[in-house]
Protein backbone atom coordinates (compact mmCIF):
# COMPACT_ATOMS: atom_id res chain seq x y z
CA UNK A 1 0.00 0.00 0.00
CA UNK A 2 1.02 3.29 -0.82
CA UNK A 3 1.49 6.00 1.63
CA UNK A 4 -0.70 8.34 -0.06
CA UNK A 5 -3.29 5.76 0.10
CA UNK A 6 -2.22 4.86 3.32
CA UNK A 7 -2.70 8.42 4.70
CA UNK A 8 -5.69 9.19 3.09
CA UNK A 9 -7.12 5.74 4.59
CA UNK A 10 -6.20 6.46 8.10
CA UNK A 11 -7.74 9.68 7.53
CA UNK A 12 -10.98 8.77 6.76
CA UNK A 13 -11.22 5.99 9.65
CA UNK A 14 -10.73 8.96 11.70
CA UNK A 15 -12.71 10.97 10.39
CA UNK A 16 -15.61 8.43 10.19
CA UNK A 17 -15.17 7.18 14.10
CA UNK A 18 -15.37 11.00 15.40
CA UNK A 19 -18.22 11.61 13.08
CA UNK A 20 -19.89 8.70 14.41
CA UNK A 21 -19.55 9.08 17.55
CA UNK A 22 -21.13 13.03 17.41
CA UNK A 23 -23.85 11.66 15.61
CA UNK A 24 -24.73 8.79 18.05
CA UNK A 25 -24.48 11.61 21.08
CA UNK A 26 -26.05 14.03 19.52
CA UNK A 27 -29.32 11.90 17.52
CA UNK A 28 -29.41 8.64 19.52
CA UNK A 29 -28.66 10.17 23.18
CA UNK A 30 -30.29 13.85 22.45
CA UNK A 31 -27.11 15.88 23.37
CA UNK A 32 -27.63 19.41 22.37
CA UNK A 33 -24.95 21.31 19.68
CA UNK A 34 -25.92 24.48 20.47
CA UNK A 35 -24.50 25.75 24.02
CA UNK A 36 -27.04 27.27 26.66
CA UNK A 37 -29.87 25.67 24.71
CA UNK A 38 -32.27 25.10 27.45
CA UNK A 39 -35.49 22.15 27.75
CA UNK A 40 -38.51 22.51 28.98
CA UNK A 41 -39.00 19.96 32.33
CA UNK A 42 -42.03 18.90 34.50
CA UNK A 43 -42.83 18.43 38.14
CA UNK A 44 -45.20 15.97 38.42
CA UNK A 45 -46.71 15.48 41.92
CA UNK A 46 -49.61 13.13 42.72
CA UNK A 47 -51.08 13.65 46.04
CA UNK A 48 -53.89 10.55 47.51
CA UNK A 49 -55.52 11.65 50.87
CA UNK A 50 -57.74 9.63 52.40
CA UNK A 51 -59.08 8.35 55.49
CA UNK A 52 -58.71 4.73 56.91
CA UNK A 53 -60.69 2.98 59.28
CA UNK A 54 -58.40 0.52 61.47
CA UNK A 55 -58.53 -2.23 58.49
CA UNK A 56 -55.86 -3.08 55.68
CA UNK A 57 -55.49 -0.85 53.30
CA UNK A 58 -53.84 -0.99 49.95
CA UNK A 59 -53.48 1.83 47.12
CA UNK A 60 -52.29 1.14 43.78
CA UNK A 61 -50.94 4.08 41.48
CA UNK A 62 -50.10 4.15 37.84
CA UNK A 63 -46.78 5.65 37.71
CA UNK A 64 -45.07 7.45 34.28
CA UNK A 65 -44.12 4.21 31.98
CA UNK A 66 -39.95 4.43 31.21
CA UNK A 67 -38.99 3.59 27.84
CA UNK A 68 -36.41 4.83 25.02
CA UNK A 69 -38.37 7.69 24.41
CA UNK A 70 -40.14 8.70 27.30
CA UNK A 71 -37.94 10.59 30.09
CA UNK A 72 -38.93 9.92 34.17
CA UNK A 73 -36.59 11.73 35.78
CA UNK A 74 -35.86 11.90 39.70
CA UNK A 75 -38.59 9.96 41.53
CA UNK A 76 -39.61 10.57 44.93
CA UNK A 77 -42.14 8.69 47.08
CA UNK A 78 -43.45 9.48 50.25
CA UNK A 79 -45.36 6.93 51.88
CA UNK A 80 -44.96 7.28 55.64
CA UNK A 81 -45.47 4.47 57.79
CA UNK A 82 -46.95 2.44 54.20
CA UNK A 83 -44.99 -0.08 52.91
CA UNK A 84 -44.37 0.41 49.01
CA UNK A 85 -43.25 -1.87 46.26
CA UNK A 86 -43.35 -1.26 42.54
CA UNK A 87 -45.13 -3.79 39.86
CA UNK A 88 -44.15 -3.07 36.19
CA UNK A 89 -47.24 -4.70 34.47
CA UNK A 90 -48.24 -5.76 31.11
CA UNK A 91 -46.50 -5.95 27.65
CA UNK A 92 -47.11 -1.59 27.31
CA UNK A 93 -45.02 -1.30 30.57
CA UNK A 94 -47.83 0.06 32.77
CA UNK A 95 -45.68 0.63 35.88
CA UNK A 96 -47.59 0.63 39.34
CA UNK A 97 -46.82 1.47 42.80
CA UNK A 98 -48.53 -0.36 45.51
CA UNK A 99 -49.05 1.06 49.13
CA UNK A 100 -50.18 -1.06 51.91
CA UNK A 101 -50.77 -1.09 55.76
CA UNK A 102 -52.28 -3.36 58.20
CA UNK A 103 -54.37 -1.43 60.56
CA UNK A 104 -53.97 2.24 59.66
CA UNK A 105 -56.65 4.54 61.54
CA UNK A 106 -57.41 8.16 60.22
CA UNK A 107 -56.33 10.48 58.02
CA UNK A 108 -53.19 9.84 55.67
CA UNK A 109 -51.51 11.00 52.90
CA UNK A 110 -49.38 9.85 50.28
CA UNK A 111 -47.77 11.48 47.52
CA UNK A 112 -45.50 10.73 44.47
CA UNK A 113 -43.27 13.28 42.93
CA UNK A 114 -41.19 13.01 39.35
CA UNK A 115 -39.62 15.08 36.64
CA UNK A 116 -41.07 14.63 33.13
CA UNK A 117 -39.66 15.44 30.04
CA UNK A 118 -42.24 16.37 27.10
CA UNK A 119 -42.93 13.42 24.45
CA UNK A 120 -44.03 14.59 21.07
CA UNK A 121 -45.48 13.56 17.95
CA UNK A 122 -41.77 12.53 16.68
CA UNK A 123 -41.97 9.69 19.14
CA UNK A 124 -42.43 6.16 18.27
CA UNK A 125 -44.95 3.26 19.64
CA UNK A 126 -43.26 0.66 21.19
CA UNK A 127 -42.19 -2.53 18.78
CA UNK A 128 -44.49 -4.65 20.71
CA UNK A 129 -47.77 -2.98 19.31
CA UNK A 130 -45.75 -4.16 15.69
CA UNK A 131 -45.90 -7.68 16.26
CA UNK A 132 -48.03 -10.11 14.07
CA UNK A 133 -50.53 -12.94 15.72
CA UNK A 134 -50.92 -10.88 19.19
CA UNK A 135 -53.65 -11.92 21.05
CA UNK A 136 -56.71 -9.14 20.65
CA UNK A 137 -59.20 -8.22 23.00
CA UNK A 138 -62.39 -7.59 21.66
CA UNK A 139 -64.97 -5.72 24.74
CA UNK A 140 -68.19 -7.88 23.06
CA UNK A 141 -69.94 -10.13 25.42
CA UNK A 142 -73.54 -11.19 24.43
CA UNK A 143 -73.46 -12.71 20.45
CA UNK A 144 -76.00 -9.69 19.37
CA UNK A 145 -72.71 -7.26 20.33
CA UNK A 146 -70.58 -9.63 18.37
CA UNK A 147 -72.89 -9.97 15.41
CA UNK A 148 -73.42 -6.15 14.92
CA UNK A 149 -69.93 -5.75 15.22
CA UNK A 150 -69.85 -8.07 12.39
CA UNK A 151 -72.06 -6.29 10.15
CA UNK A 152 -70.79 -2.85 11.22
CA UNK A 153 -66.93 -3.79 9.82
CA UNK A 154 -68.38 -4.83 7.13
CA UNK A 155 -70.18 -2.15 5.45
CA UNK A 156 -66.49 0.08 6.73
CA UNK A 157 -64.39 -2.45 4.76
CA UNK A 158 -66.54 -2.00 1.86
CA UNK A 159 -66.44 1.89 2.34
CA UNK A 160 -62.91 2.15 2.58
CA UNK A 161 -60.10 1.85 -0.02
CA UNK A 162 -57.27 0.54 2.74
CA UNK A 163 -56.50 0.52 6.10
CA UNK A 164 -55.81 4.61 6.47
CA UNK A 165 -59.13 5.22 4.72
CA UNK A 166 -60.75 2.46 7.23
CA UNK A 167 -58.96 4.10 10.00
CA UNK A 168 -60.43 7.27 8.97
CA UNK A 169 -64.00 6.13 8.65
CA UNK A 170 -63.85 4.24 11.73
CA UNK A 171 -63.50 7.15 13.95
CA UNK A 172 -65.17 9.69 12.24
CA UNK A 173 -68.39 7.88 12.98
CA UNK A 174 -67.64 6.81 16.29
CA UNK A 175 -66.55 10.22 17.53
CA UNK A 176 -69.80 11.85 15.28
CA UNK A 177 -72.48 13.83 17.40
CA UNK A 178 -74.99 11.67 15.93
CA UNK A 179 -73.77 7.98 16.27
CA UNK A 180 -75.46 5.52 14.14
CA UNK A 181 -77.48 2.74 15.88
CA UNK A 182 -75.08 0.25 15.41
CA UNK A 183 -72.29 2.61 16.98
CA UNK A 184 -74.56 3.61 19.64
CA UNK A 185 -75.32 -0.26 20.72
CA UNK A 186 -71.17 -1.19 20.61
CA UNK A 187 -69.81 1.55 23.18
CA UNK A 188 -69.90 0.56 26.09
CA UNK A 189 -70.82 2.60 29.19
CA UNK A 190 -66.81 3.48 30.59
CA UNK A 191 -66.77 6.91 32.14
CA UNK A 192 -66.04 10.03 29.32
CA UNK A 193 -65.26 9.22 26.35
CA UNK A 194 -63.61 5.87 27.17
CA UNK A 195 -66.12 3.78 25.80
CA UNK A 196 -65.48 5.46 22.22
CA UNK A 197 -62.06 5.42 22.51
CA UNK A 198 -62.43 1.32 23.49
CA UNK A 199 -64.45 0.65 20.45
CA UNK A 200 -62.31 2.15 18.25
CA UNK A 201 -59.26 0.23 19.43
CA UNK A 202 -61.42 -3.02 19.35
CA UNK A 203 -62.13 -2.04 15.46
CA UNK A 204 -58.54 -1.18 14.89
CA UNK A 205 -57.02 -4.32 15.93
CA UNK A 206 -59.23 -6.59 14.54
CA UNK A 207 -58.63 -5.06 11.48
CA UNK A 208 -54.44 -5.50 11.78
CA UNK A 209 -53.98 -2.29 12.55
CA UNK A 210 -51.98 -2.04 16.15
CA UNK A 211 -53.93 0.19 18.70
CA UNK A 212 -54.30 1.14 22.27
CA UNK A 213 -55.75 3.72 24.61
CA UNK A 214 -52.90 5.98 26.37
CA UNK A 215 -54.00 7.93 29.20
CA UNK A 216 -51.97 10.92 30.93
CA UNK A 217 -51.35 14.46 30.83
CA UNK A 218 -51.51 17.60 27.88
CA UNK A 219 -48.34 19.60 28.55
CA UNK A 220 -49.68 23.01 28.31
CA UNK A 221 -49.45 25.29 31.71
CA UNK A 222 -48.59 25.13 34.92
CA UNK A 223 -52.19 23.65 36.60
CA UNK A 224 -52.61 22.99 40.46
CA UNK A 225 -54.93 20.42 39.67
CA UNK A 226 -54.54 18.77 36.33
CA UNK A 227 -56.92 15.98 35.20
CA UNK A 228 -56.02 13.15 32.99
CA UNK A 229 -57.04 12.79 29.61
CA UNK A 230 -57.39 9.40 26.55
CA UNK A 231 -56.24 9.01 22.91
CA UNK A 232 -55.95 6.93 20.69
CA UNK A 233 -52.85 4.97 19.84
CA UNK A 234 -52.25 3.26 16.34
CA UNK A 235 -50.14 2.45 13.71
CA UNK A 236 -51.36 2.05 9.96
CA UNK A 237 -49.04 2.40 6.84
CA UNK A 238 -45.79 2.18 8.43
CA UNK A 239 -46.03 5.19 10.68
CA UNK A 240 -47.51 6.03 14.38
CA UNK A 241 -50.51 8.08 14.54
CA UNK A 242 -52.52 9.28 17.36
CA UNK A 243 -56.11 10.55 17.80
CA UNK A 244 -57.00 12.86 20.55
CA UNK A 245 -60.50 14.30 20.99
CA UNK A 246 -59.96 17.61 22.62
CA UNK A 247 -58.03 19.10 20.53
CA UNK A 248 -54.54 18.47 19.57
CA UNK A 249 -52.13 19.20 21.89
CA UNK A 250 -48.46 19.72 21.27
CA UNK A 251 -46.84 18.73 24.24
CA UNK A 252 -48.22 15.90 26.32
CA UNK A 253 -46.64 12.43 28.62
CA UNK A 254 -48.14 8.97 28.82
CA UNK A 255 -48.94 7.84 32.21
CA UNK A 256 -50.38 4.59 32.14
CA UNK A 257 -52.19 2.46 29.08
CA UNK A 258 -55.59 1.01 29.25
CA UNK A 259 -58.64 1.02 30.43
CA UNK A 260 -57.84 0.98 34.49
CA UNK A 261 -58.45 4.00 36.65
CA UNK A 262 -54.97 6.08 38.06
CA UNK A 263 -55.50 5.39 41.59
CA UNK A 264 -57.59 1.74 43.02
CA UNK A 265 -57.99 1.60 46.66
CA UNK A 266 -58.97 -0.95 49.13
CA UNK A 267 -60.26 -0.41 52.77
CA UNK A 268 -60.58 3.53 52.42
CA UNK A 269 -63.00 6.11 52.64
CA UNK A 270 -63.05 9.88 51.35
CA UNK A 271 -60.65 9.06 49.02
CA UNK A 272 -59.23 11.97 47.07
CA UNK A 273 -56.78 12.57 44.11
CA UNK A 274 -54.91 15.83 43.33
CA UNK A 275 -52.12 15.95 40.18
CA UNK A 276 -50.16 19.25 39.99
CA UNK A 277 -48.14 20.20 37.12
CA UNK A 278 -45.50 23.00 37.06
CA UNK A 279 -42.97 23.04 34.47
CA UNK A 280 -39.53 24.75 34.34
CA UNK A 281 -36.60 25.35 32.14
CA UNK A 282 -33.00 23.26 32.57
CA UNK A 283 -30.11 23.40 30.42
CA UNK A 284 -30.49 20.98 27.64
CA UNK A 285 -27.30 19.34 28.63
CA UNK A 286 -27.97 19.01 32.17
CA UNK A 287 -31.20 16.80 31.21
CA UNK A 288 -29.08 14.25 28.35
CA UNK A 289 -26.51 13.63 31.46
CA UNK A 290 -29.80 13.13 34.13
CA UNK A 291 -31.24 10.35 31.87
CA UNK A 292 -27.60 8.91 31.25
CA UNK A 293 -27.41 5.45 32.90
CA UNK A 294 -23.52 5.03 32.90
CA UNK A 295 -23.37 1.96 30.64
CA UNK A 296 -22.66 3.74 27.17
CA UNK A 297 -19.55 2.77 26.50
CA UNK A 298 -18.51 6.23 24.51
CA UNK A 299 -20.33 8.58 26.72
CA UNK A 300 -18.04 7.33 29.43
CA UNK A 301 -15.02 7.48 27.18
CA UNK A 302 -15.73 10.68 25.54
CA UNK A 303 -16.76 12.71 28.57
CA UNK A 304 -15.00 15.25 31.27
CA UNK A 305 -18.63 15.27 33.54
CA UNK A 306 -16.39 12.55 35.76
CA UNK A 307 -13.40 15.00 36.20
CA UNK A 308 -13.36 17.52 39.09
CA UNK A 309 -14.64 20.58 38.27
CA UNK A 310 -10.96 22.27 37.95
CA UNK A 311 -9.68 20.13 35.81
CA UNK A 312 -12.80 20.06 33.80
CA UNK A 313 -12.10 24.09 33.44
CA UNK A 314 -8.50 23.20 32.66
CA UNK A 315 -10.01 21.24 28.94
CA UNK A 316 -12.57 23.51 28.18
CA UNK A 317 -9.60 25.87 27.42
CA UNK A 318 -6.90 22.95 26.40
CA UNK A 319 -9.42 21.38 23.83
CA UNK A 320 -9.89 24.36 21.44
CA UNK A 321 -5.99 24.35 20.97
CA UNK A 322 -6.41 21.80 18.30
CA UNK A 323 -8.92 24.22 16.72
CA UNK A 324 -6.39 26.45 16.43
CA UNK A 325 -3.75 24.34 14.95
CA UNK A 326 -6.08 23.36 12.46
CA UNK A 327 -6.58 26.73 11.33
CA UNK A 328 -2.88 26.98 11.18
CA UNK A 329 -2.18 24.02 8.94
CA UNK A 330 -4.69 25.53 6.83
CA UNK A 331 -3.30 29.03 6.22
CA UNK A 332 -0.03 27.62 5.85
CA UNK A 333 -0.27 25.02 3.20
CA UNK A 334 -3.41 26.65 1.75
CA UNK A 335 -3.18 30.58 1.77
CA UNK A 336 0.88 30.28 2.23
CA UNK A 337 1.20 32.47 5.16
CA UNK A 338 4.58 32.63 6.41
CA UNK A 339 4.74 32.73 10.46
CA UNK A 340 7.76 32.47 12.66
CA UNK A 341 7.88 29.25 14.08
CA UNK A 342 5.44 26.42 13.71
CA UNK A 343 3.06 26.44 16.39
CA UNK A 344 3.98 30.24 18.39
CA UNK A 345 1.19 31.62 16.15
CA UNK A 346 -1.48 29.36 18.37
CA UNK A 347 0.64 30.14 21.73
CA UNK A 348 0.34 33.98 20.90
CA UNK A 349 -3.78 32.76 20.14
CA UNK A 350 -3.71 31.49 23.62
CA UNK A 351 -2.43 34.72 25.63
CA UNK A 352 -4.56 36.74 23.89
CA UNK A 353 -7.45 34.81 25.88
CA UNK A 354 -5.70 36.57 28.61
CA UNK A 355 -5.45 40.34 27.27
CA UNK A 356 -7.98 40.73 24.59
CA UNK A 357 -7.53 40.77 20.58
CA UNK A 358 -7.20 44.40 20.29
CA UNK A 359 -5.01 45.00 23.56
CA UNK A 360 -2.81 41.81 22.66
CA UNK A 361 -1.95 43.16 19.37
CA UNK A 362 -0.65 46.24 20.80
CA UNK A 363 1.26 44.95 23.55
CA UNK A 364 2.80 41.99 21.31
CA UNK A 365 3.85 45.00 19.07
CA UNK A 366 5.39 47.39 21.79
CA UNK A 367 6.88 44.32 23.47
CA UNK A 368 8.10 42.52 20.70
CA UNK A 369 9.97 46.43 19.13
CA UNK A 370 11.46 46.70 22.28
CA UNK A 371 13.25 43.39 22.55
CA UNK A 372 14.08 43.38 19.33
CA UNK A 373 16.15 46.68 20.13
CA UNK A 374 17.64 45.09 23.02
CA UNK A 375 18.64 41.89 20.62
CA UNK A 376 20.37 43.52 18.92
CA UNK A 377 22.06 45.72 21.38
CA UNK A 378 23.14 42.46 23.01
CA UNK A 379 24.09 41.22 19.52
CA UNK A 380 27.55 44.04 19.64
CA UNK A 381 28.01 42.58 23.27
CA UNK A 382 28.83 38.67 21.43
CA UNK A 383 27.43 36.58 23.89
CA UNK A 384 26.30 33.39 23.66
CA UNK A 385 22.61 32.29 23.03
CA UNK A 386 21.61 31.04 26.85
CA UNK A 387 22.88 34.51 28.48
CA UNK A 388 21.60 36.31 25.59
CA UNK A 389 18.26 34.79 25.81
CA UNK A 390 18.03 35.35 29.51
CA UNK A 391 18.96 39.00 29.81
CA UNK A 392 16.62 39.08 26.91
CA UNK A 393 14.07 37.40 28.84
CA UNK A 394 14.75 39.60 32.15
CA UNK A 395 14.14 42.75 29.62
CA UNK A 396 10.75 42.02 28.55
CA UNK A 397 10.03 41.22 32.68
CA UNK A 398 11.23 44.51 33.30
CA UNK A 399 8.95 45.88 30.17
CA UNK A 400 5.79 44.50 31.72
CA UNK A 401 6.13 45.48 35.16
CA UNK A 402 6.80 49.25 33.33
CA UNK A 403 3.72 48.76 31.49
CA UNK A 404 1.74 47.54 34.41
CA UNK A 405 2.52 50.14 36.52
CA UNK A 406 1.77 52.98 34.00
CA UNK A 407 -1.59 50.86 33.63
CA UNK A 408 -2.56 51.01 37.13
CA UNK A 409 -1.35 54.67 37.48
CA UNK A 410 -3.63 55.65 34.78
CA UNK A 411 -6.54 53.60 36.39
CA UNK A 412 -6.35 51.51 33.39
CA UNK A 413 -7.60 47.83 34.33
CA UNK A 414 -5.72 46.79 30.90
CA UNK A 415 -2.71 46.37 32.43
CA UNK A 416 -3.45 44.02 35.32
CA UNK A 417 -3.40 41.23 32.72
CA UNK A 418 -0.44 41.70 31.57
CA UNK A 419 1.51 39.46 34.00
CA UNK A 420 -0.42 36.92 32.60
CA UNK A 421 1.34 37.24 28.79
CA UNK A 422 4.01 34.19 28.31
CA UNK A 423 7.21 35.84 28.75
CA UNK A 424 9.14 32.46 27.07
CA UNK A 425 6.56 32.94 24.20
CA UNK A 426 8.14 36.71 23.99
CA UNK A 427 11.24 35.67 24.18
CA UNK A 428 11.62 32.88 21.81
CA UNK A 429 9.38 35.40 19.09
CA UNK A 430 12.58 37.77 19.31
CA UNK A 431 15.01 35.20 19.05
CA UNK A 432 13.72 33.91 16.12
CA UNK A 433 12.85 37.26 14.44
CA UNK A 434 16.17 38.50 14.73
CA UNK A 435 17.44 35.43 13.41
CA UNK A 436 15.50 35.72 9.87
CA UNK A 437 16.29 39.59 10.09
CA UNK A 438 20.03 38.80 10.50
CA UNK A 439 19.92 35.50 8.34
CA UNK A 440 17.30 37.07 5.08
CA UNK A 441 16.42 40.99 5.87
CA UNK A 442 14.18 43.00 8.29
CA UNK A 443 11.07 43.28 5.35
CA UNK A 444 11.02 39.10 5.63
CA UNK A 445 11.23 39.40 9.49
CA UNK A 446 8.40 42.13 9.87
CA UNK A 447 6.43 39.83 7.04
CA UNK A 448 6.88 37.11 9.17
CA UNK A 449 5.82 38.55 12.58
CA UNK A 450 2.53 40.23 10.36
CA UNK A 451 1.69 36.80 9.32
CA UNK A 452 2.10 35.54 12.87
CA UNK A 453 -0.28 37.89 14.40
CA UNK A 454 -2.43 37.45 11.93
CA UNK A 455 -2.79 33.97 11.92
CA UNK A 456 -2.45 34.60 15.74
CA UNK A 457 -5.65 36.49 15.70
CA UNK A 458 -8.01 34.26 13.70
CA UNK A 459 -7.05 31.04 15.90
CA UNK A 460 -7.84 33.40 18.69
CA UNK A 461 -11.46 34.28 17.56
CA UNK A 462 -11.62 30.61 16.91
CA UNK A 463 -10.40 29.45 20.18
CA UNK A 464 -12.04 32.34 22.30
CA UNK A 465 -15.28 30.96 20.85
CA UNK A 466 -18.25 29.80 22.85
CA UNK A 467 -19.23 27.67 20.48
CA UNK A 468 -16.34 26.21 19.50
CA UNK A 469 -15.11 25.95 23.16
CA UNK A 470 -18.52 24.05 23.76
CA UNK A 471 -18.40 21.77 20.94
CA UNK A 472 -15.11 20.89 21.39
CA UNK A 473 -15.56 20.14 25.95
CA UNK A 474 -19.02 18.14 24.89
CA UNK A 475 -17.87 16.55 21.24
CA UNK A 476 -14.05 15.08 22.48
CA UNK A 477 -14.21 12.61 19.70
CA UNK A 478 -14.05 16.06 17.34
CA UNK A 479 -10.20 15.69 17.37
CA UNK A 480 -9.84 12.33 15.93
CA UNK A 481 -11.73 14.54 12.83
CA UNK A 482 -9.33 17.41 13.31
CA UNK A 483 -6.50 14.93 13.72
CA UNK A 484 -7.83 12.87 10.05
CA UNK A 485 -8.23 16.31 8.30
CA UNK A 486 -4.78 17.33 9.30
CA UNK A 487 -3.67 14.00 7.61
CA UNK A 488 -5.07 15.27 4.36
CA UNK A 489 -4.07 18.61 4.67
CA UNK A 490 -0.73 17.12 4.96
CA UNK A 491 -0.85 15.50 1.61
CA UNK A 492 -1.54 19.00 -0.24
CA UNK A 493 1.68 19.31 -2.48
CA UNK A 494 -0.05 22.22 -5.04
CA UNK A 495 -0.09 25.86 -5.38
CA UNK A 496 -0.67 28.02 -2.26
CA UNK A 497 -2.73 30.86 -2.69
CA UNK A 498 -0.05 33.69 -2.38
CA UNK A 499 2.19 31.95 -4.83
CA UNK A 500 -0.72 33.20 -7.35
CA UNK A 501 0.73 36.32 -7.80
CA UNK A 502 4.07 35.42 -8.24
CA UNK A 503 3.89 32.91 -10.81
CA UNK A 504 1.45 35.12 -12.70
CA UNK A 505 4.56 37.52 -12.96
CA UNK A 506 7.00 34.54 -14.30
CA UNK A 507 4.25 34.22 -17.42
CA UNK A 508 4.26 37.80 -17.80
CA UNK A 509 0.04 38.41 -17.24
CA UNK A 510 -1.11 41.17 -15.19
Amino acid sequence: MSSHLHTRLLALILILAGLGIFLHKTVQKGYPVIPDQTRTIWNLEVYIEFAAGNRPVRIETYLPARSDVRDVVDEQFYSGPFGLRLNQEGAEGNRKAIWTYRYPNGPKVLRYRTTLIEENRATTLPESMHVEGRKIDLPFETNLERQAFIVWISNLRRQSADNESLVELTLQEIFSSNLSDEVAALIKPLPGELGRLELARAVLESQGVPARIANGLYLDDSRRRADTLSWLEYHVDGKDRRYFQNGSPSKFFPIWYGLGELVEAEGVSELSTQISLQPSRLAASSVVRSRDDGDDFFLRMFSFDSLPLTTQLVYRVLLTIPVGILLLVFLRQFIGLQTLGTFMPVLIGIAFRETALLTGLILFTVLIALGLGMRFYLERLKLLLVPRLAVVLVFIVLCMAGITIMMADSGQRIGLSISLFPMVILTMTIERMSIVWEEYSGSEAIKQGLGSLAVASVTYLAMSNAYVEYLMFSFPELLLVIMGLCLLMGRYMGMRLSELSRFRQLTGDK
